[in-house]
């Protein structure tokens, strides 16, 4: 009991915790029925700014925690994978009121073969990317989406 109350302050943390839990339980199903155009409607808030009565930084801190976590589990849905990770996070940053996108990618993992396609998935904010944990690894993508669309102002590194 201790150790869940050393992670949760606050009601409302106990709450987001429980809203990325849902998301993340029913983002399978979402993948697999909607185009990706379709499901970032769906997941971007209609108000950049849904948690108004919490610390931003401290939450986002708590977004990238509870997600990771959740997705750290490694059973049955709970796997981490970037596409579900990024999905997570963009939906709440961008509540916090962080105007992240969300970038989709592909590569060839050999870069000669032709045979085998990857794909990954990532978050850009201010025109850097964010919150991922190998950069040089994103980097190594080709953009094939991002949403909402990239300005003229993006630094074309953060998104090559």
């Amino acid at each position: 009991m201790r150790k869940i109350r050393a992670n949760f302050n606050s009601f409302e943390e106990i709450k987001l915790f429980i809203q990325i839990f849902l998301l993340i339980t029913i983002l399978p199903f979402l993948i697999k029925l909607l185009s990706i155009p379709n499901l970032m409607k769906i997941l971007t808030p209609r108000d950049l700014r849904v948690y108004k009565n919490l610390d931003s930084e401290k939450t986002k801190d708590k977004v990238v925690k509870f997600t990771d976590y959740i997705l750290s589990r490694n059973l049955w849905m709970y796997r981490t994978t970037c596409l579900k990770r990024s999905l997570v996070l963009y939906r709440f940053l961008r509540k916090l009121g962080m105007d992240v996108h969300i970038c989709f990618g592909v590569r060839f993992p050999d870069g000669v073969s032709r045979e085998k396609l990857e794909g990954h998935a990532w978050l850009l904010y201010n025109g850097d990317i964010f919150l991922e944990r190998d950069i040089e690894m994103a980097k190594a993508y080709k953009l094939t989406y991002c949403f909402p669309e990239i300005n003229e102002q993006t630094p074309q590194e953060a998104i090559s």
